[in-house]
């Protein structure tokens, strides 16, 4: 995608471009907008603390933000802007202060130029850095009527709402979500309760490459979805190895699903001879992968193959670690965005069709997908739901760990392209 070039002279002009680099209107949120020269190469967004949160836990907080901040290539400046609800009018200084003061002094800390520090609030915006600032604020208005709104398309200005815009499902009909239920009642029924395992997955692989399936499944046209294929992934998602098999290629691609196929079939071969739970194995064969990592370890090296000595299992293992840090974002290898897009687009409608029960597996896709993509929040609002209807659920579990920490993908920081 080309650069797309918006100039601003005014701070307010700049806090009506805010919405369009993180792709929705920050509520209750810290944005810290990151710069490369004269260009904005990023936009970071965090929930915003409390105002009662204490002093040292702000610092904390304020450390660990710009921390993130610097893992961007290249970045030597910064615009911290908050977004609150919380009113002008009711503060005497803007809201959030004492934050924005400690967020600015990390940043100059850590090197960085800090180029203004804003408030968007209930009631008005200003400057936390400009003694000019009315008591008041500035109106509103200024930020609504710049010309950097005028020249937004129809179809940006309609993606620019708030952030649970992106996680409403599609209407569907009474008649069509029966169909669905019935059909994936009938597939319980015929190949087990709980999704397909080890026995049935080896049956289709015979008939049908799973990998092909989920290709298939990706070029299904969202509005003419079919009861019986809607029905069809949602059993075929509710299986953890077919699952993860399903997402990552849906993010990367056919060849990381044949991976992920193949550790599958090495899991349930591992799972009938042990008896062991899917997790389980994956956990010890992980345990395992980092044991001969450090064992090849800081000794290795350039243009050797360190895994000759260890055989095929030894390297079924690297691979399928190659997958879990696809999963974890351990990788600066980026998904693909536009089959990630198609992905959720297909996944939220299999999502309202679903019986209640049968939805943890696809929200916990969809959560991991909208992560993948920088959409920390909306993977929040999925993640949320799957725990509702199911709060024991392993993977929506292991989401809300990786999404609690603040982790973020490597791919999130590295620069796709070279500016021109």
């Amino acid at each position: 995608m080309p650069n797309h070039i918006v100039k601003t002279k005014e701070a307010h002009d700049f806090l009506a471009l805010v919405p369009q680099l993180v792709g929705f209107t920050p509520e209750n949120s810290v944005v810290l907008v990151a710069f490369r020269g004269n260009r904005t190469c990023g936009a970071l967004r965090f929930n915003l603390p409390a105002t009662d949160v204490p002093v040292k836990l702000q610092r904390g907080i304020a450390t660990s933000l710009i921390g993130t901040l610097c893992k961007i290539p290249g970045v030597d400046a910064v615009v911290p802007v908050v977004y609150t609800s919380d009113a002008v009018s009711g503060h005497p200084g803007l809201p959030h202060k004492r934050f924005a003061d400690t967020l600015v002094k990390r940043a100059e800390l850590s090197g960085f130029l800090v180029r203004d520090a804003l408030c968007v609030a209930s009631d008005a915006w200003g400057s936390y850095l400009d003694p000019r600032c009315p008591a008041a604020g500035h109106p509103l208005s200024q930020i609504t009527a710049s010309p950097v709104n005028a020249g937004l398309s129809e179809e940006r200005r309609g993606c620019l709402a708030t952030v649970t815009s992106g996680t409403e499902l599609p209407r569907i009909d009474l008649a069509m979500k029966e169909r669905v239920g019935a059909q994936y009642r009938r597939l319980q029924k015929g190949f087990g309760p709980t999704g397909p395992g080890p026995a049935l997955v080896s049956m289709i692989g015979e008939v049908v490459d799973p990998v092909e399936l989920a290709e298939v499944a990706l070029g299904w046209e969202v509005s003419a979805l079919t009861g019986a294929d809607a029905a069809a992934l949602l059993y075929l998602v509710q299986g953890p190895g077919s699952r993860d098999q399903v997402m990552v290629q849906f993010a990367f691609g056919r060849e990381v699903g044949a991976e992920a196929h193949a550790a599958n079939l090495r899991y349930w071969g591992l799972q009938r001879l042990t008896g062991l739970t899917m997790d389980h194995i994956v956990a010890l064969d992980l345990l395992a992968e980092a044991q001969l990592s450090r064992e090849a370890g800081d000794d290795a090296e350039p243009g050797v193959d360190h895994d000759a000595g260890f055989g095929s299992e030894a390297r079924d293992r690297r691979r399928g670690l190659r997958v879990g840090d696809l999963m974890l974002g351990n990788t600066p290898v980026r998904p693909d965005p536009d089959r990630c897009e198609r992905a959720i687009d297909l996944l939220k409608t299999v999502v309202a069709m679903a019986p209640r029960a049968a939805r943890p597996a696809p929200l916990c896709m969809l959560a991991w997908l909208s992560w993948a993509l920088g959409r920390g929040s909306v993977a929040g609002i999925f993640l949320d739901q799957a725990l509702t209807i199911d709060p024991g659920y392993s993977m929506a579990q292991l989401l809300e760990t990786l999404l609690g920490s603040g982790h973020l993908p490597e791919w999130a920081f590295q620069v796709p392209f070279e500016d021109e």
